[in-house]
């Protein structure tokens, strides 16, 4: 089911932006959230996990804010989303990317199309079959070694449970609690990933993952 809430801020950019504004303190603030993949893929350039202008999938990028922070840092990316409308207000604002309209579960690439895959503040809009279903893609389109850095919600204890539980209560669908009872981590290994490195974050309301793509997935 979901909120009037909610509606709401899909229709309307100013009440998304405030949403997004007040969510994002608890990390340092709008920017900082937006550049929580960007970074851990960058330090894998770094660490010599993907080289330096590498190709990135950005699934599920909505209007394109954590594709604009990725592409600052020089990679080559493409944006992913199932709705005409995000796509377009992303291409106004960065009309030199990529974006592309499609399913995360079923995205219209290659195998092996790129050395890494981006899912920001996503997967918890899907039912956990689906959920697979996108970590499996994920798999899929990634080069052998490739990595997937994803960046969602975590299940919050003390001082953050009850502001987390009246966000999702008041902006988010039914699939989100099934998220936060569920371990990305296990998830990530089913679909055929090594979990390279882990983070909670905003007072362990978000975590941060990084894995990377063994040759041969438990599919």
């Amino acid at each position: 089911m979901t909120s009037p809430l909610r509606t709401l801020a899909y229709r309307h950019r100013w009440l998304y932006d405030s949403v997004t504004a007040i969510s994002a303190v608890a990390v340092g603030g709008v920017e900082r959230l937006r550049d929580l993949g960007a970074d851990w893929l960058a330090e894998a350039i770094g660490a010599g996990a993907i080289g330096a202008g590498a190709s990135v999938l950005d699934l599920c990028c909505g209007g394109g804010d954590a594709a604009i922070a990725l592409a600052s840092r020089g990679f080559a990316v493409t944006g992913l989303d199932v709705a005409p409308r995000a796509l377009e207000q992303a291409a106004r604002r960065a009309p030199q990317l990529s974006w592309i309209e499609g399913l995360a579960e079923d995205p219209p690439f290659s195998a092996g199309t790129f050395d890494a895959v981006q899912i920001s503040l996503a997967l918890h809009e899907f039912t956990p079959e689906e959920r697979r279903a996108v970590l499996v893609a994920c798999h899929r389109v990634l080069k052998p070694n490739g990595v997937l850095v994803v960046v969602d919600l975590h299940a919050a204890k003390g001082v953050m449970a009850l502001p987390q539980a009246v966000f999702c209560h008041l902006f988010e669908t039914e699939t989100a609690q099934m998220f936060l009872a569920d371990n990305l981590g296990d998830q990530l290994e089913e679909a055929g990933f090594e979990l390279v490195r882990s983070e909670v974050l905003a007072m362990g309301a978000l975590q941060r993952l990084l894995a990377r793509r063994q040759s041969v997935g438990h599919l």
